[in-house]
């Protein structure tokens, strides 16, 4: 069973982040989300800062607008 995004991810040195392209393009989502509170970047429904959520790799929407993605744990040796 996966978990999802915890809040304190986004420090985790463990987890690689998202390629900016993937999190840009999530945060586009958001930005025109009728859930998203523009002025803090939070989430309405699942109460997350979205500005650090779209960046892990396992964090998804809860709505379905975009969801985890699979990256590889170890840079290319």
């Amino acid at each position: 069973m996966e978990k999802g995004a915890r809040p304190w991810d986004i420090f985790n040195r463990n987890i690689k982040k998202v390629d900016a392209s993937i999190g840009d393009e999530r945060m586009e989502i958001c930005n025109a989300c009728p859930f998203l509170i523009q002025a803090t970047k939070t989430c309405t429904k699942c109460g997350c800062f979205m500005t650090a959520k779209t960046k892990l790799p396992h964090a998804s929407c809860p709505e379905g607008k975009w969801g985890a993605i699979k990256i590889s744990l170890k840079e290319d040796m």
